[in-house]
């Protein structure tokens, strides 16, 4: 047998051991998933078993709270239950309060915010008014002065144009005079 024969050998020995590997590999795999599912049958049933249970629980306690006779070591239990029943009432009144009072608080505030928000209008109001009023204060205020400047103007232009006559009067009567001084001059 030649070099070649027992390459050719030793290759198919590796490949039936690798065939072998994925045969058990596969084999592994569909064993794991059949526990899977028979532990999801078993899970299935314990929440079965716990439904059950609980109706036990329910029609022991639905006799004992019709005053019929349950075992003395169910009593206990029932008890204690009816016990945290009374104590669920009593915490429901409890929130129906602080509802009552939440909502009590609730319309005050918001009967304050309305007051507030009236006294806010008034305010801007009065606000208003005042701005209005002092307006109106100073237009007139405004058209006094204006008329006072106007006055004054007219006073000052008449004023000058009296001054600018007196000046034109003195002037021609200093000509005049100039003029007899040269005259007299001359002469």
């Amino acid at each position: 047998m030649g070099f070649l024969d027992q390459l050719g050998d030793a290759a198919k020995n590796i490949g039936a051991a690798a065939g072998d590997l994925v045969k058990q590999v596969g084999e592994k795999t569909s064993d794991a998933i059949e526990i899977s599912k028979l532990n999801s049958k078993i899970s299935a049933e314990k929440v079965e078993i716990e439904k059950e249970k609980k109706k036990i629980s329910e029609a022991l306690f639905d006799k004992f709270a019709k005053g019929e006779e349950v075992p003395e070591e169910i009593r206990e239990f029932c008890e204690n239950i009816k016990s945290r029943f009374l104590n669920i009432d009593s915490l429901k009144e409890e929130i129906e309060k602080v509802k009552t009072t939440v909502s009590n608080k609730a319309e005050e505030v918001k009967e304050a915010a309305e007051v507030k928000v009236e006294e806010a209008k008034e305010a801007a109001e009065d606000v208003k008014e005042a701005v209005a009023d002092k307006t109106e204060e100073l237009k007139d205020k405004a058209e006094d002065v204006k008329d006072q400047v106007v006055d004054t103007a007219k006073d000052v232009k008449d004023d000058l144009k009296d001054k600018v006559e007196d000046a034109k009067d003195k002037a021609e009567e200093v000509k005049e005079d100039i003029k007899e001084g040269i005259d007299n001059i001359q002469n």
